[in-house]
């Protein structure tokens, strides 16, 4: 059996295990299903490992590569902020989450090629991970929003707001709040992300800035979540309550993850790839 074959079920057992923690409350359940977890990403950080050495370089050429490199960033994401807000139910999602990109990443072409020259740069290696790092704590946010959404309805008025200190339990329908402070986590990543891939075009091809659709997408995608992070500010100026103010940023995260995959997978699909410099996940 491949390591990308083991993965993949290791992370289908750790999200069931976080579905029998969230039912079966015990300290033997949350170290099991984080123990899996861990595992999981374990397998996925050999992955990435085996396939440097194979290549003889950073694994970022390819879509595949930067798939399984991307699905080990989330997984890596994920456990530190276990760590930090011990939380259960989102283990269950992030275990998907890290699974469908290895899927993904099992369409792909996973044929070893010499790399671009404009890609032997330490530019691209800081560019891409810290990058990578961004997009994956906009995953996370992805799925407490979505969690949020659906939980919010069956929460109840006037509870004790609870559990949103570090180092305790959040609670459901406060994953606003933890959504807020993930997106704050992965934001200056993909800000420097943007600063080093500036560098590295100018080094490369001659210019910070060129507007190739890919240097587009990624400045809307940092757009919106500049947007997000600020509109707290905003709505109760415009006599926006907190609760709707809650479910508006929560769609705003879903869309905003739809950007971010857009710009990291969606455009590849595009006629316009064809000329960008940047779009080497079909090379």
């Amino acid at each position: 059996m491949s390591l990308i074959n083991i993965t993949l079920i290791v992370y289908v057992i750790a999200s069931v295990a976080y579905i029998v923690r969230e039912i079966w409350r015990s300290t033997a359940t949350k170290w099991v299903s984080l123990g899996l977890f861990i595992l999981a990403f374990c397998f996925n950080l050999a992955m990435v490992t085996k396939r440097s050495i194979e290549a003889g370089h950073p694994p970022f050429s390819n879509l595949y590569e930067s798939l399984i490199f991307y699905a080990c960033c989330t997984a890596f994401v994920y456990i530190i902020f276990e760590f930090v807000y011990n939380f259960k139910v989102v283990g269950a999602l992030a275990s998907v989450l890290s699974m469908l990109i290895l899927l993904y990443a099992t369409l792909q072409d996973d044929t070893i090629r010499p790399i671009m020259p404009a890609l032997k740069s330490n530019w691209m290696l800081v560019h891409v991970v810290t990058y990578m790092l961004g997009y994956a704590a906009f995953g996370i946010s992805f799925v407490t929003s979505i969690i949020f959404l659906v939980v919010k309805p069956f929460a109840r008025k006037g509870k004790e707001d609870r559990g949103t200190e570090e180092g305790r339990e959040i609670l459901p329908r406060n994953f606003d709040k933890l959504s807020y402070k993930i997106v704050a986590f992965g934001f200056p990543f993909l800000t420097l992300g943007m600063i080093t891939g500036a560098v590295w075009a100018k080094k490369a091809w001659g210019d910070y800035w060129s507007w190739d659709p890919k240097e587009t997408w990624s400045l809307i995608t940092w757009l919106a979540y500049l947007v997000y992070l600020h509109t707290p500010l905003v709505l109760p100026k415009m006599n926006i309550n907190k609760s709707k103010a809650a479910v508006i940023l929560a769609i705003w995260l879903l869309v905003s993850f739809g950007i971010v995959n857009f710009t990291f997978m969606g455009l590849n699909y595009l006629p316009s790839a064809s000329d960008s410099e940047h779009i080497y996940g079909l090379q």
